[in-house]
């Protein structure tokens, strides 16, 4: 595992250790909704937020994926 994915599952069970569960959930369908929003803005040719930080943002929206279907 990445240092990007450990810290993406650490922030993750952060919010759930404070929050709960349905709202570490929740966080990451908003950064998922964020993430793939800014991506594809980048690829249209818009705000290029997306195209600086595709990488990383690529490996957050992994992990908000997996953490979606493990636990929502």
């Amino acid at each position: 595992m990445s240092d990007a994915e450990t810290r993406e599952w650490e922030r993750l069970a952060f919010v759930a250790g404070r929050d709960g569960i349905p709202a570490a959930v929740a966080f990451a369908q908003q950064g998922f909704k964020q993430y793939t929003a800014a991506i594809r803005e980048a690829d249209s040719g818009g705000n290029q937020y997306g195209a600086a930080y595709r990488d990383s943002l690529n490996t957050s929206i992994a992990v908000y994926e997996l953490y979606i279907a493990q636990n929502g």
